[in-house]
Formats: C-alpha cells, structure tokens, sequence
C-alpha cells in the first residue's frame, strides 16, 4: 500500500544586527636571532594586549606564536644561491568586544599608538547565536506547515500529524573585514545585518 505523505521544506531567517565582535590581531617582527624575532614579537603582542585592555576590549588572548626562517636569493659567482638570513615571528591575540562603532574606535586609536602596528581583522557576530538558530529553526517548521497545507487544500485532501522531521541547511553571514587603524569615519565602522537561516524538511501525514 502507498503510503500517503506530503514531504515539504521549510525555511526560516532572521536578520539582526550583530551585537558582538570577534577580532585577530597579529604582530610580526624579524631579526637575524631566532630569540629575538620571538622576544621582539612578544613584547609587540603585550603592548597590543595592553591598549585592548585599555580600551575596554574583553576577553583578551593569547593565540600562540609562529616562526619561520627568512631565505634571501643573492648572485655568487654567477650563480642565485638561497641564503638563510634569519626568521620572522608572529604572535596572534583573540579579543571580543561590544559590536559599537564608538567602543572599535576606541579600539582602533589605542591600537595606531601601541607603536605595535598590529594587522587586524574582525568579525562581527551574535553573542547569543544558538538560540536565535533556534527560534530560526522554529520559523523554518511553521513555514513548512504552511507550505504543506496550501499543497493540501490544492490537492482537495486532509493533512495529517507530522511523520518525520529533518533538520537541513543552515548558515550565518558574518561580515568579516580587515581594518585600518584609523577611526575617524565611524560609518566604516558600523556594521551590516546578518543572515541567521535554518531549513527543515518535514514528512506529513495526509488523510
């Protein structure tokens, strides 16, 4: 016996405005001494962490240390060689602060004078993004009932209790951006709306 179904797919999104921002921030520093690229990288990342404090950054931490060697191609004799001519180290923070344009330019003007000049990116997110996939995901299945009854009353039947139900794509669009230290333009600064969606496909009953 066929089994009478309608399987549909219901889709939910809500687009808020970040409250929350996520940065990485970088210092790079070479030297011909191993020791001191990594002292020189250190004392870098201090002073950046120093100005986040200050600032009113929250969360401030440390994200480990990269090395490499550094390699430079001179002419010997009428040949290129690759000499090794010391190493370069990098160490990476990760801050979150309030996603407020005023409070990053804040962050920004402590960062330009740390005399660190760190690369910087940031992201801008939901501090509470799980329960708002949540309420998404509850959108997507009263869509998906919604969808199913108008294929219901088209078809001249009955829909029934649902059978089955599979939760399917979903996705968030944080805006993420490198920034210059500068923050004399807070409308570079604001941040654009993010996309909280969830799909579900939902398997009905029909009498």
């Amino acid at each position: 016996m066929t089994e009478r179904t309608i399987t549909v797919t219901g889709r939910g999104a809500l687009h808020l405005a970040p409250d929350l921002m996520r940065l990485t921030l970088s210092v790079s520093k070479a030297h011909s001494d191993f020791a001191q690229a990594v002292r020189a990288a250190e004392e870098g990342g201090a002073r950046v962490k120093e100005a986040l404090e200050r600032s009113g950054a929250a969360q401030v931490k440390a994200a480990g240390v990269r090395t490499e060697p550094l390699y430079e191609t001179v002419t010997e004799n009428g040949t290129s060689v690759r000499r090794h001519t010391g190493y370069t180290a990098t160490r990476r923070l990760r801050a979150e602060l309030s996603a407020d344009p005023a409070l990053l330019a804040q962050v920004l003007t402590a960062l330009a004078h740390s005399g660190a000049s760190p690369a910087l990116s940031a992201e801008y997110t939901l501090a509470d993004a799980d329960k708002i996939r949540r309420h998404a995901a509850a959108l997507a299945v009263k869509d998906a009932k919604k969808r199913a009854e108008a294929i219901a009353k088209a078809a001249g039947v009955k829909l029934g209790g649902v059978r089955t139900v599979q939760s399917g794509q979903h996705g968030a669009f944080p805006a993420v951006r490198a920034m210059a230290m500068r923050a004399n333009d807070l409308s570079d600064l604001s941040p654009e709306e993010l996309e909280i969606a969830e799909e579900v496909t939902v398997t009905f009953d029909i009498d």
